[in-house]
């Protein structure tokens, strides 16, 4: 079980976990030594982010504070995040001090919101067909393609929307999750954007 020292970092790691862009992360990577004048202190920052290797970003040392602690307390961590920032040009990586100003973003929201489909509360053969359709449709939305299944049992249509949002919680299915998610969102199978991007 990972232990976050704030529901912060627990967001940032529930955010890091959809981001596509994101390969993995560590959780308190590395202890990092700095002088403080004659004593030698030490630092463990919160993540290390690495992302893919097609995506030509450095990997990311990360600090997660709330805004007000860094206004209230940066005079007191500058040596620390000097020190950080030191060993990341070591590395070539980059440091980020992260805020919620990042984290908690309608991204997030949806993030949580798509956290609760499981692949093992997957019916196979909704999922089989709502892929189909998919294929079919290219471009819809949630509620277009519920229209599809207007002949459908209500228990058949439940299980294929929930296929639907766990395609997009894996990715086979794509939309702007920058964007709330709504039956309204337009979404296209993650083949079709590739093909037309």
């Amino acid at each position: 079980m990972i232990w976050f020292e704030s529901s912060l970092e627990k967001d940032f790691a529930i955010a890091l976990e959809f981001h596509t862009l994101v390969n993995y992360y560590e959780e308190q990577p590395l202890v990092i030594e700095y002088w403080d004048g004659e004593k030698l202190r030490t630092y463990t920052p919160d993540f290390l982010v690495h992302f893919h290797e097609n995506e030509n970003f450095k990997s990311w040392l990360c600090e997660v504070k709330y805004k007000a602690d860094l206004r209230d307390n940066l005079p007191k961590y500058k040596m620390k995040f000097k020190a950080a920032m030191d060993y990341c040009k070591q590395q070539g990586w980059e440091f980020k001090l992260i805020t919620e100003d990042y984290i908690r973003t309608t991204f997030l929201e949806n993030a949580k919101f798509l956290m609760r489909y499981k692949y093992d509360m997957v019916d196979q053969g909704c999922y089989a067909r709502m892929m189909k359709t998919m294929q079919d449709l290219r471009f819809t939305t949630p509620e277009e393609f519920m229209l599809t299944l207007k002949d459908a049992h209500f228990n058949v249509k439940g299980r294929c929307l929930y296929a639907l949002w766990y395609a997009i919680k894996i990715g086979e299915v794509n939309c702007d999750t920058t964007q709330k998610l709504t039956m309204k969102t337009e979404i296209w199978p993650t083949t079709i954007k590739s093909i037309v991007d």
